[in-house]
């Protein structure tokens, strides 16, 4: 039971094709070498990635007053928020019990 239990395990890891030791110990070398020679010519991904678009909404105002200068009043603003809810929640439970 324990022997496919681990080799179920040993599938999700992949093997060490390209460790130093593998490279140059292993007569297939140079067969490793132009496969990461190849994957190092590709181009890299070097576009940033786009900012979220709201169009002209309060979302958006806040985005770009909060988020965008890299504030901390979005925590307390997230804080702020959950109080107030928390309070809300708990007022309107505790009317429950006075009628």
């Amino acid at each position: 039971m324990s022997f496919i239990i681990r080799r179920q395990l040993s599938t999700l890891i992949p093997p060490k094709v390209a460790s130093p030791a593998n490279l140059s110990a292993s007569p297939n070398a140079q067969r490793i070498n132009k496969v990461l020679d190849f994957y190092k010519g590709l181009p890299k991904k070097s576009d940033p990635a786009p900012a979220p678009y709201f169009g002209n909404t309060p979302a958006q105002r806040y985005y770009d007053k909060y988020r965008e200068a890299g504030s901390g009043k979005t925590l307390l603003h997230i804080i702020a928020g959950g109080l107030a809810l928390y309070y809300t929640i708990d007022y309107k439970v505790h009317l429950r019990h006075h009628k």
